[in-house]
């Protein structure tokens, strides 16, 4: 994963003669596995390298993500063109190649919103945290509902997908400009192709409230569909949103409600690319939540790049934040993991023995990624998780017994632990 300067002497020679050139990079399996979270949003330095190498000679460069997940692009601005390939399988290689020779017009849109590094995230202050609590205080502002509503610049927003082809939308109209909380909405658009090519499109519906007694992001996707279309072709493209479109969970009552006010409903082909907006009125007598603007100031004028204070995120809990502190004995459950049981001695026991199965699995292939991954799942695999290795040597009675053991209860756990051993 480190740079090689002589692979990228190679490199660089080849591209001499090359009229455009590829690169493919991606996250290697020391660096992405599932199963376990990664710690930065960093591309492999050898590929970052050998990218930023390549453009400073050579003026046409294309590269091709594979990736389970946004990366961190600092020579985003070097390049010709990304095309993001994600974890494809086995026929990823084709797909890829019929896009890149024109055979195919790619008309994917982005899931998830690319931001330009990983402190722009807003639980990047507090994930993963532990050892024994991980706090959301970003609340529901994740993903493009906190990028766009404290407008963060990014590399690559929310829906976003580029096209050979254009397109433009006009007539968005609503089936009413009044509803309540009972009524459907028809919204009712055209889409016309404008370039030269075939292609496909995705439209994509945000409703924003306008005025709010709760605190809510800046939009919300709320529907969306795909049109395929010829050079010049024009379709109308319709959806129907009910209640729920408008509402938000209500934690007082324990039910969606639908608030009233004034609503815009957004059309665009991603969320920061909006083409055509309208507004309505909601009309309802669904009661809003009693919200103290004032105690809950910082989710009302949620703060862009800074931590969320841990009285704030404690009046949003409306409790004590529950103490955040190493598990101990006397604590354990089947869910604590077993690399946190080591302190009791049977906790370091067991611990060990998981270990010794895990080496057995990967012999031979110790310096691996799959042995990367196997001690990491031995330290952060909760006790139940024993229960799911088939024909293992435990089963619920004896871990239910093993856990009062590591507690500090030897002689009662023991005798349940037998117990339920000779009635296996």
């Amino acid at each position: 994963d480190q740079p090689d300067e002589t692979l990228i002497q190679e490199a660089l020679a080849a591209a001499q003669s090359a009229e455009v050139i590829v690169i493919c990079a991606g996250l290697t399996d020391y660096y992405e596995v599932e199963g376990l979270d990664r710690q930065h949003m960093k591309l492999p330095p050898a590929h970052d390298s050998l990218i930023e190498r390549l453009s400073q000679a050579h003026g046409k460069i294309i590269v091709v993500l594979s990736n389970g997940s946004p990366v961190e692009m600092p020579w985003v601005n070097d390049v010709s063109a990304i095309l993001e390939g994600y974890l494809g399988g086995q026929a990823g290689a084709g797909a890829i190649a019929g896009i890149l020779v024109g055979k195919v017009n790619p008309s994917g849109k982005l899931a998830e919103t690319f931001p330009i590094k990983l402190e722009d995230n807003p639980s990047y202050h507090y994930f993963p945290m532990g050892p024994s609590t991980v706090e959301y205080r970003e609340s529901i502002y994740v993903g493009y509902r906190y990028y766009d509503n404290v407008y963060q610049d990014v590399l690559f927003p929310f829906g976003h997908g580029l096209s050979y082809t254009s397109f433009a939308y006009r007539d968005l109209q609503l089936s009413h400009s009044k509803i309540t909380d009972q009524d459907q909405l028809t919204i009712k658009l055209k889409v016309q192709n404008t370039g030269e090519a075939a292609g496909k499109e995705v439209i994509q519906v945000y409703v924003r409230a306008v005025e709010s007694q709760i605190f809510r992001p800046d939009k919300e996707l709320k529907g969306f569909d795909k049109v395929s279309l010829l050079p010049g072709e024009e379709d109308e493209i319709s959806f129907e949103l009910g209640p729920r479109a408008f509402s938000y969970f209500n934690t007082q009552v324990d039910d969606w409600c639908a608030a009233p006010g004034t609503y815009e409903i957004l059309v665009g082909s991603s969320s920061r690319d909006i083409r055509l907006q309208a507004s309505l009125e909601m009309v309802s007598n669904q009661e809003a939540s009693e919200i103290d603007r004032d105690k809950l100031a910082a989710y009302f004028n949620f703060p862009k790049g800074t931590p969320v204070s841990q009285a704030d995120f404690a009046a949003l809990l409306g409790k004590p934040i529950p103490e955040n502190k190493e598990p101990a004995r006397g604590y354990y459950t089947l869910n604590t993991p077993v690399g946190d049981m080591r302190e009791s001695i049977i906790g370091r026991q067991l611990y060990r023995f998981m270990q010794g199965q895990m080496a057995k699995m990967i012999e031979g292939q110790e310096d691996t990624p799959t042995a990367y991954l196997m001690q990491a799942m031995v330290r952060e695999m909760p006790l139940r998780s024993m229960l799911m290795m088939g024909e293992g040597p435990f089963n619920r009675e004896m871990l239910d017994a093993l856990v009062v053991i590591i507690n500090g209860h030897f002689f009662k756990g023991l005798f349940s632990f037998v117990r339920a051993a000779l009635r296996k």
